[in-house]
């Protein structure tokens, strides 16, 4: 929860102007035709035509499917000091998770990717390292996530319901946002040294950067409990300064008429309400963002 006088000040904005429309969509269910569920996500078929109807508008799209990447949870620095998270925007990292690529530390001088540590240890050595979670860095694929969304114009993120909570990938993901929204760069690279971090909090002149500021958003979801989860959604995008498109919200409920659950998704790929929301995020979105300065971002003293 962000505390303080909300109070912009000046600096500098990130900006697409000149640069083609970018509609990022994320897609955040486990759900697979490949694994135990047999059948890709109804969300996602969704999401597909949205960006696809986006595409139509002129805009050039990405989807992220997070089933594909591996994201750390937040290690939640900022609530020691909220300067105490940064973020380098050269790099799109958290300085929680420095590494690329999964790592070994051999000593305190040698550092090798994984597949090499392998080749050149013993099994005994290389395992013992493996498993010692001090010599061991894991990947973090966040950076691609971070790159997205600083490069997009709008953001639509498709989820379902679990139990009446956000599913558990999209959540680990949407934590991390938190270095996008306040992550000081000024910082970087001082080994989170809490000195530096408490002195430049309490510095009155402190201004923490909300990156996502001024981008569109949009939400999709899919799933059998109805959607709570989109209104707390839209209120922490609203809360980082992103705009809710009118009549962005695209839902499907899976009514439990059928006890095995298998006209589910045929189901909703006819429904025709939820088909016309999904259509309108693709096209409405484009068309508030042409109308746009396209400069995105804001300092401002809250922390």
């Amino acid at each position: 929860m962000k505390r303080g006088i909300y109070k912009p000040c000046k600096g500098k904005l990130d900006s697409c102007h000149g640069k083609p429309i970018k509609i990022l969509g994320i897609s955040s269910s486990k759900r697979s035709a490949r694994g135990c569920a047999r059948e890709d996500p109804i969300s996602l078929y969704y999401l597909k035509l949205a960006l696809k109807t986006a595409a139509k508008q002129g805009a050039k799209t990405q989807l992220v499917d997070l089933r594909d990447l591996e994201i750390g949870d937040c290690k939640g620095c900022y609530s020691t000091c909220p300067a105490q998270c940064r973020f380098n925007e050269k790099t799109n990292q958290c300085d929680c998770y420095p590494f690329n690529e999964d790592l070994i530390f051999i000593d305190e001088k040698t550092v090798l990717p994984i597949k090499k540590a392998y080749d050149k240890l013993s099994k005994k050595d290389f395992f013992d390292l493996y498993y010692d979670e001090e010599r061991f860095a894991k990947k973090d694929d966040m950076t691609m996530v971070y790159k997205a969304m600083r490069e997009a114009d709008g953001i639509i993120f498709a989820t379902s319901t679990n139990y009446y909570g956000r599913p558990a990938m999209f959540q680990a993901m949407f934590s991390r946002f938190c270095a996008l929204d306040g992550g000081v760069e000024e910082l970087w690279g001082d080994g989170k040294n809490l000195k530096n971090s408490i002195k430049y909090a309490k510095n009155p002149k402190a201004k923490y950067k909300q990156r996502l500021y001024g981008k569109w958003a949009a939400f999709i979801n899919s799933s059998k409990e109805g959607d709570s989860v989109t209104p707390n959604l839209m209120k922490a995008c609203s809360m980082m300064g992103m705009k809710i498109l009118q009549l962005g919200v695209a839902y499907r409920v899976n009514w439990y008429d059928d006890p095995a659950h298998r006209s589910d998704a045929k189901n909703s790929k006819k429904d025709e309400y939820a088909l016309s929301l999904v259509n309108h995020i693709g096209k409405e979105m484009v068309k508030q963002i042409k109308s746009g300065s396209r400069k995105y971002g804001l300092y401002s003293r809250v922390v």
